[in-house]
């Protein structure tokens, strides 16, 4: 590999605007009054994509410099799955549990990427400018080593960040499932936002490997300077967009602490019969006749409160006499309520989804569908 890494001028200009972009939400989070324990690793993150883009700048500014910005990017690279990790497991633990299981293995990764630092600075400074200033590998053992150990980390990182999607994602979707048992409307709590970058993110990592693996196997992939610094500013742009914003989610009204997490699940519930279905028969009054469900905040807690009845027994009463989740249980009512009117046509579905219960468009007509098999319109055109 030869020819100049110095980068030109629009990959300057965007490296520039990512490192003021991913710098200015750190201080916003960072200088908050009181930042959440969420915020401090979002604001980590930001930290993280920082370095990242210090590269190009540090490049042009110092070629003495470029060697240990680049020894600091892998090590950004190597920080930023377990921040983001870390980040969800903060937005999707419950109040007042803390952090379930001990958080220093993440650590390590970061740590690994140091070590392509410290061996960066084990190399003369003439060698370490030639390698990675102008993209020649001087014809030394040492430097050779160091350029496969090097190669090695990238090759690691990928590995690395690869475990940590799959295990991103599947910590999302059991934290969806435990948000159906606990609340009746989960808009702004489910983090699609988050798995949409997870995903993109991992489909990167994937093409990133390819690339790397057939430009030095095979030949060169010329590929232009400011794609790096370009999809650095798509993902600051991403978590500013919506994680300065997020909140997490299973911290309302005292909820967490009262359900039990996946995996031992009415573990010791001595719930029998007899008492399942008489809170069965409290559930269907509170929903038909108190009409709880036109409280477009109802919870699970609620609820509990309402009928006397512990949330736990009320949990399990839903998913093991009933057959449905606290969200599907609540949102059938509202459905039902809803379909009168529906049939009639003299409201808009706004208006009706509004009345009974649900806070988007959006939400009643998933749930519509989910309900009836129907659009509102196709039911409406059905019953004429």
């Amino acid at each position: 590999m030869t020819g100049s890494l110095i980068p030109n001028a629009l990959s300057l200009t965007l490296s520039a605007a990512a490192l003021g972009q991913a710098l200015l939400c750190a201080a916003l989070l960072l200088l908050a009054p009181k930042p959440s324990a969420h915020q401090r690793w979002l604001a980590a993150i930001f930290i993280a994509l920082a370095i990242l883009a210090t590269g190009p700048l540090s490049a042009t500014l110092s070629s003495a410099l470029y060697p240990f910005a680049m020894g600091l990017m892998l090590a950004a690279l190597y920080a930023l799955p377990p921040l983001i990790w870390l980040y969800t497991v903060q937005l999707t633990t419950p109040e007042g549990d803390g952090m379930l299981t001990p958080q220093w293995p993440h650590i390590l990764p970061p740590l690994a990427g140091m070590t392509g630092l410290v061996s960066l600075w084990t190399l003369p400074s003439d060698v370490r400018r030639t390698m990675l200033v102008y993209g020649d590998l001087p014809d030394t053992s040492h430097a050779a080593a160091v350029a496969i150990w090097l190669f090695g980390l990238v090759l690691v990182w990928n590995l690395v960040s690869g475990a940590y999607a799959v295990a991103l994602l599947r910590r999302l979707s059991r934290y969806r499932s435990r948000l159906r048992d606990l609340f009746s409307n989960n808009d702004g709590r489910e983090l699609f936002w988050l798995s949409g970058i997870v995903a993109v993110i991992t489909a990167v990592w994937g093409l990133s490997v390819g690339i790397l693996l057939i430009d030095n196997l095979f030949a060169p992939i010329p590929l232009p300077s400011s794609l790096g610094p370009f999809l650095l500013i798509l993902l600051i742009g991403a978590f500013a967009l919506r994680g300065l914003r997020q909140s997490p989610g299973l911290q309302s009204d005292g909820l967490a602490r009262t359900s039990n997490p996946e995996g031992d699940k009415y573990k010791k519930s001595a719930l029998g019969e007899a008492q399942a279905q008489r809170i069965a028969e409290r559930l269907e009054t509170a929903m038909r006749t108190d009409r709880l469900y036109l409280d477009p905040a109802l919870s699970l807690q609620k609820l509990s409160r309402h009928i006397s009845v512990a949330p736990n027994l009320v949990s399990q009463t839903l998913n093991q006499k009933l057959e449905e989740t606290f969200f599907d249980f609540v949102n059938r009512a509202r459905i039902e309520a809803a379909l009168p009117r529906i049939a009639q046509g003299k409201d808009t579905v706004l208006t009706i989804a509004l009345d009974v219960g649900f806070n988007t468009r959006s939400t009643f007509y998933s749930a519509f569908k989910h309900v009836t098999g129907k659009t509102p319109r196709e039911y409406r055109n059905a019953q004429a």
